[in-house]
């Protein structure tokens, strides 16, 4: 108890110091980053801390690129709320023979086609023989580049992801930033099929510094958890794998709605076929994958109540000799 309040004050003094030195806490300026990548995760509720076995994992907990052996690209595409919202990624992650693994990713988020509008005559008021018309249309996109380093300390995986943030609305304004996540992960008993994972995204806090207005934003720290099983059900060639993560937002400290609950279960036959489904903090998901060897192809799809529905493929490949 006495250790999670000293945290607790010790991340009020972090923010307050951010704060004060940049101006502004900036709430959802990382939102290009919070549904990750690749289709797999958003089907089970995002929930993988522990279980992210991929590439992707760059991009959820990087310690997860401790899992594979073997070069791996992928590409992902995805259209959220209805198709208004572009958000596309790429993921590359190959073993070292010192038995690390080394990763560059991309994140694009975008809207196309915003229009500016102005008045007939922009001298006048406003009315029915001067109305308002188009100017021009602009596009607002939101670029995040990651390079990522993962390896084993004892029978622990870690990883740490510095990324470079690129944000634009038209070409009139933009802004940089510069930030760092860090992950950890494995087995807390090792005769057990269960690991647990952590990440820390924005670890000292992200600065997003706007290069007209002279703006300055921080992207605070998140926390996130996660708890996942996998177990064999060897008369049926197949395994069930259920996952459970909590995150909490320092930007959102003594908010309630800084705590968020993400939970999936996966059903896998044969190592081929994949059923998924999971709750994103309230928000039903489901999906599937098929994996072809060397070739694996997944589909995600969430709903909103308000914003539309969101859809999200991914393919990812893999080649070349085992390196670990």
């Amino acid at each position: 108890m006495l250790r999670l309040t000293i945290l607790k004050i010790a991340a009020i003094l972090l923010i307050f110091l951010m704060s004060s030195v940049y101006a502004d806490i900036g709430r959802y300026s990382d939102e290009s980053m919070a549904t990750g990548g690749g289709a797999r995760s958003l089907a089970l509720g995002s929930a993988c801390m522990a279980q992210i076995d991929d590439a992707w994992a760059l991009f959820w907990n990087p310690s997860g690129l401790m899992n594979i052996d073997r070069t791996e690209f992928g590409l992902m595409h995805s259209e959220r709320f209805a198709g208004v919202v572009d958000y596309d990624a790429a993921a590359y992650a190959t073993p070292l023979p010192d038995n690390t693994v080394w990763a560059l990713g991309l994140i694009r988020l975008g809207v196309n086609g915003i229009p500016f509008t102005k008045l007939e005559d922009p001298d006048q008021p406003h009315s029915d023989l001067n109305r308002i018309e188009v100017d021009k249309y602009v596009n607002e996109a939101e670029y995040t580049f990651f390079i990522a380093k993962a390896g084993n300390y004892e029978r622990w995986r870690w990883g740490i992801a510095p990324k470079l943030l690129f944000r634009h609305f038209g070409m009139d304004y933009r802004a940089y930033g510069l930030g760092v996540d860090v992950g950890a992960g494995g087995k807390v008993i090792p005769t057990l099929p269960v690991n647990v994972g952590i990440t820390i995204r924005d670890l000292l806090g992200t600065v997003l510094a706007w290069e007209q207005t002279g703006r300055k934003e921080i992207i605070a720290p998140t926390v996130r958890a996660g708890i996942g099983g996998d177990f064999k059900l060897s008369s049926l060639e197949a395994r069930i794998i259920p996952a459970v993560d909590m995150s909490y937002r320092f930007d959102l400290l003594g908010d309630k709605e800084a705590i968020a609950l993400y939970y999936g279960l996966e059903y896998i036959v044969k190592e081929t076929f994949a059923l998924r489904a999971g709750n994103n903090d309230g928000q039903f998901t489901f999906g599937g994958g098929l994996n072809l060897k060397p070739v694996t192809i997944d589909y995600a799809f969430t709903g909103h109540d308000y914003l539309g529905s969101t859809h999200r493929i991914s393919i990812t490949t893999f080649w070349g000799k085992t390196e670990k």
